[in-house]
């Protein structure tokens, strides 16, 4: 990068990707002056959801691993006990993925097995006819989702503090769940969250790519994004499940596509172009505005039926 970094340069490329009606609150929100922050917090607030997850993460990668989640928890929540079709079915989860791409119906059906062997999930068989296996999320499992919607909404709050939005979950203990049918709800409408941003997707949709990415933004940050900075790829790779040479070849290739300024000497020297940059920073307000407007549209919906 030459000059000082300015995280507005590509704006008009990115306003281009992204729906008209959807831009200005992506840009208020990544324009607060608080922003800075939750992009600091972003890296430690994902370590301990992607870290140390080895069979999980040879099955689906990162990126998708948590629409894999949702799609669970709806698949649950929409559950008619009367209809053995509906709920959480393998068969069920097989179809939304297909639909999604984003996981083949061999990786969904490992993906369920092991959070079953895992204790996240529990299985029965149906006594209507038909006798269809149904999975349903654990007590641990749910509060490992609790858990990372705190987070989210502790990420919304460094940014916006004034709506103290985890303080108000606190308050409507049903807030996470909203928070999460509402986003299913528009996944399955046909929202991409990384459509937009094919910068990220790569490191997104690559093993331990995600944790990559997250901890090179966040690091990068800390020197103004002016300088290279040094990753150690064995400490990486041990937390993301991946080998030092998988880190190091995904960086390469980052390299060739113009996603770094600089040649990566096996992790001693990483800097990210203002491209990648500015699109993991774009990226990020637009999904932590989209859950921030998601969860103020469910808590105006609770207000107006309450005064109703």
């Amino acid at each position: 990068m030459n000059g000082p970094f300015r995280i507005d340069a590509r704006d008009a490329d990115f306003a281009a990707r992204i729906p008209d009606e959807e831009w200005p609150a992506i840009f208020a929100f990544r324009d607060r002056p608080n922003f800075p922050d939750s992009v600091a917090l972003y890296a430690q607030f994902m370590a301990p959801f992607f870290a140390y997850n080895f069979v999980l993460n040879k099955v689906v990668t990162e990126a998708w691993r948590f629409q894999m989640l949702v799609f669970a928890l709806h698949l649950h929540d929409t559950r008619d006990f009367g209809d053995p079709h509906t709920g959480l079915t393998v068969g069920n989860m097989q179809k939304i993925c297909a639909r999604q791409g984003i996981a083949s119906s061999g990786r969904v059906l490992a993906y369920l097995n092991i959070m079953q062997m895992g204790g996240y999930l529990t299985r029965t068989r149906s006594a209507l006819p038909g006798r269809i296996v149904h999975f349903a999320p654990t007590p641990m499992f749910l509060a490992t989702v609790e858990e990372w919607n705190d987070g989210i909404f502790r990420l919304i709050d460094a940014v916006v503090p004034e709506q103290s939005l985890l303080a108000r979950r606190f308050d409507r203990p049903d807030l996470g769940a909203q928070m999460r049918r509402r986003s299913a709800e528009r996944l399955l409408a046909g929202w991409k969250p990384l459509a937009p941003f094919p910068e990220v997707e790569f490191f997104a949709t690559s093993d331990g790519g995600w944790t990559l990415i997250a901890h090179l933004i966040a690091e990068s940050l800390k020197h103004g994004f002016e300088a290279p900075i040094s990753i150690d790829l064995d400490a990486l790779g041990q937390q993301a499940g991946v080998s030092r040479s998988h880190l190091r070849r995904l960086l390469e290739t980052a390299f060739k596509q113009g996603l770094l300024d600089a040649a990566p000497r096996n992790g001693a020297c990483v800097l990210p172009s203002a491209r990648l940059v500015q699109a993991f920073l774009t990226w990020l307000a637009s999904y932590l505005s989209n859950y921030r407007l998601r969860t103020l549209e469910f808590l105006a919906d609770l207000d107006a039926r309450q005064a109703a």
